[in-house]
Formats: C-alpha cells, sequence, structure tokens
C-alpha cells in the first residue's frame, strides 16, 4: 500500500512537471493574475490559456496532498533512509509552493528581468529535488524487500544530469533558448563571444549535454548492460529533441518531448543511484554492529 502510494505521488510530481512546462511554453504562466485562485474563484473563465494554468494549479494541490500522504505512510511503516528522503521531499513542499506564488505575485516590471528568472528557475529546481527525493524513497523501500538495484557510476551519473537539468532551466526560462540558433555550431563559431549572458548560459548547456553523453557512452562500453544501455538511449533521446529544438525554433511538441524525457531521466538516474548512494553504508554500519 505505501509503495503504491509513493508510486503514484512520484507520478503526479512527474505529469505536474510536464504541465507546468507546457503552461510556460504557451505563455500561460500569468493566464490566472491572482493567486492561490484564478480571477477570484475556483471556476475561472473557460480560457486555454487560464485553464493550463488552473490545472497545473490543481495537480499541484493533489500532488502536494500525495506529497504529506506519503510522509505519514511512510514514516508509520518504515525507519531510517526512507523517512529522510520522504522528510525532504515534505520539506522542499513548503518552499516550493511559496516560489510557486511569488511567480505570480512579483510586480509585473520586474518579470522582465533577472528577477523573474531566478524565482521561475528556483521554483522548477526545487520541484526537481522534490522530484529526486520521492524516486529515492520509492527505490529505498523497493530495495528492502527486492535487494539494491543500482548500477555502477549511477551517482555521478546522476549528478551530472542534474547539473545540465538546472542549468537547462535557467536557459528555459531565462529566455536564451535561441541565444544559439544554429547547430552544431552556435552563431557560427565553435566558440561563440560569451560576453552576454543568454549565449553564455545556452552554450554551458550544450558543453555540459556534451559530457552528459561522452559520460553515458563511456559507462555503457565500461559495463555493457541493460540499465547503461537504457541511460545511454535516455540521453541520446534527450540530446535529440533538445537538437530539434533548435532547429524548429521551439516547436511546442519537440520542446514538451524534450522536457517529458529529460524528467523522467533525472527520476530513472534516481531510481538506481538510491541503493548505490544510501544502502551501502546501511549494510556497512549493521554488518559491523
Amino acid at each position: 500500500m505505501v509503495q503504491l502510494i509513493v508510486a503514484l505521488t512520484v507520478l503526479s510530481v512527474y505529469l505536474l512537471m510536464i504541465l507546468g512546462g507546457l503552461v510556460t511554453s504557451t505563455g500561460s504562466g500569468l493566464a490566472c493574475p491572482d493567486w492561490p485562485l484564478c480571477y477570484g474563484t475556483v471556476a475561472p473563465p473557460l480560457k486555454l490559456d487560464v485553464w493550463l494554468e488552473w490545472s497545473h494549479r490543481l495537480l499541484g494541490g493533489i500532488a502536494g496532498l500525495l506529497i504529506l500522504l506519503s510522509s505519514i505512510l511512510v514514516w508509520r511503516r518504515h525507519r531510517r533512509l526512507p523517512r529522510l528522503t520522504v522528510g525532504i521531499a515534505s520539506a522542499l513542499l513548503l518552499l516550493v509552493v511559496v516560489l510557486g506564488g511569488a511567480v505570480v505575485l512579483v510586480d509585473a516590471p520586474l518579470l522582465m528581468n533577472i528577477g523573474h528568472t531566478v524565482v521561475t528557475s528556483s521554483h522548477i529546481i526545487v520541484s526537481t529535488l522534490i522530484l529526486i527525493s520521492l524516486v529515492f524513497t520509492y527505490s529505498l523501500i523497493r530495495s528492502e524487500r527486492a535487494g539494491a538495484g543500482g548500477f555502477p557510476y549511477a551517482v555521478p551519473f546522476l549528478f551530472l544530469v542534474c547539473l545540465q537539468s538546472f542549468v537547462g532551466v535557467v536557459v528555459r526560462y531565462g529566455g536564451a533558448g535561441l541565444a544559439c540558433p544554429d547547430f552544431p555550431l552556435c552563431q557560427g563559431s565553435l566558440v561563440p563571444p560569451l560576453g552576454t549572458f543568454h549565449v553564455l548560459i545556452h552554450f554551458s548547456h550544450r558543453v555540459l549535454a556534451g559530457l552528459v553523453f561522452i559520460f553515458a557512452l563511456a559507462v555503457f562500453f565500461k559495463t555493457r548492460n541493460a540499465r547503461t544501455l537504457t541511460a545511454l538511449l535516455l540521453v541520446s533521446a534527450q540530446a535529440a529533441w533538445g537538437v530539434l529544438s533548435v532547429l524548429t525554433g521551439l516547436f511546442l511538441p519537440v520542446v514538451f518531448l524534450h522536457i517529458a524525457t529529460g524528467f523522467f531521466l533525472l527520476a530513472w538516474l534516481a531510481y538506481h543511484a538510491a541503493p548505490v548512494l544510501f544502502l551501502p553504508p546501511l549494510v556497512a554500519r549493521e554488518s559491523s554492529a
């Protein structure tokens, strides 16, 4: 029962983050000018942008309740590590709610400068940390019954992808998605002038993406197993959607696939990194007791 609830919580947060990407991609993020209601009601006007934003808020409420329910159940049925990871998710929940409200309530003139980028990027990054914490919880609960299921290099793999994803969030919400409108070059150069923030952050995202791909390739050729092959395929798909996003001028369906694949890759790596990251120290302590 606990495992099922945590799995549903992970799914709800994943869908929430994809829907959030769709909201921002369609420019619907400020369709509801107030918060937590929308036009002062729970039944706002029947407009697509309004209902995209309102659906995102409703799903956020459901996900929040599931996180709290998961926390209660895990604390009642499990000990140690699952309590820690689900506790982190619950603690971050309050922060992400505050940041979500701040995105709407921040003064309109500020929306066009760095203030909006910082608040919005922070909202998505904290949401990503919640997703990872919940996946850790689910993986640890399963590992208690089925044994550890990680693979070598899963932890540095997860760290690299997190770093690249966080930079990608800043690219997206900082308006730098087309700072380099060509590929594989950037503004016609292998290394473009990095004097502006948009070009610097976009080019950094590309460099990190290349490092992630090289790392995934190296890990696969070293281990040659199904898990590292899956990781390589997911990284390749994510890179392909990223390239197509640039070449199509941020075409919405391609951007949607880029977002969905990216968060799935993070969740998949977190699932396999949790046993490697948490369980060996615990086993060592118990064996020496």
